[in-house]
């Protein structure tokens, strides 16, 4: 069971505040994806730490007293690995993950751990009030190519009619073996690796409380369009 806090189109309107603490969130799960307040840094939760990767480069602890405005987490626990031995592409490791998946109507838990490739990672930059709308916000992205790199791919597969609650399709995070480089990521090669996938059946949410949340138009008619931008290698 995936556990959610808040709704990716909660983010796509601006709505950065963080309004669940970080120890709630590693209570409901030890591995997943989620960002900062204020849009400060991606985070990635694994082994049931979370780690913030922010726009300076820098890769930190999480705090545990902080408000995070979304995070996407579960109770790890694959049932299915492969080794991969040949060079992928982002591209065909998805297929790789889809076929190996075999439905794409339910939620994926998924973990690549290995050496990659040119890794090409983003953290946003750090908002303050009056927030702009997330697409307009990625348009200042950080992004970062990592050479060669040994580290996990962490994050989900969700089905394509929860877009605007979760990213539809594949959501991946990165983080290096030494805990001090990762993002979202847009692109990579996978050089060898293992994958680790759980197969889930069902998404807790919690939505925010707060007055900005109660008053938000949280959908528009460009609402899929502008979530694949700001998933894509740029938002510009």
């Amino acid at each position: 069971m995936i556990h959610q806090f808040s709704v990716v189109n909660a983010l796509m309107a601006g709505l950065y505040d963080g309004s669940f603490p970080a120890r709630e969130v590693l209570a409901a799960g030890d591995f997943g994806v989620g960002c900062g307040n204020a849009l400060n840094g991606e985070l990635v939760v694994i082994d049931g730490q979370i780690f913030r990767c922010t726009d300076d480069g820098n890769v930190t602890r999480g705090d545990p007293d902080e408000l995070l405005p979304f995070a996407e987490v579960v109770a790890f626990a694959p049932t299915a690995s492969h080794e991969f031995s040949a060079r992928l592409d982002r591209t065909g490791l998805e297929a790789w993950i889809t076929a190996l998946a075999g439905n794409p109507n339910q939620f994926y838990a998924i973990r690549v751990d290995g050496e990659f490739e040119h890794m090409l990672v983003r953290e946003p930059v750090r908002q303050h009030h009056p927030y702009r709308p997330l697409a307009e916000v990625m348009s200042t992205q950080r992004e970062m190519t990592l050479p060669t790199t040994t580290g996990s791919l962490v994050g989900f597969w969700a089905p394509p009619i929860f877009q605007g609650i979760s990213v539809a399709g594949y959501h991946l995070h990165y983080l290096d073996d030494a805990r001090t480089h990762g993002g979202h990521t847009l692109d990579y090669t996978l050089s060898r690796g293992t994958l680790h996938l759980q197969p889930l059946a069902g998404i807790t949410l919690r939505l925010p409380t707060t007055p900005a949340y109660a008053a938000a138009t949280l959908i528009s008619p460009t609402s899929d369009a502008d979530i694949r931008r700001v998933e894509s290698r740029s938002a510009r």
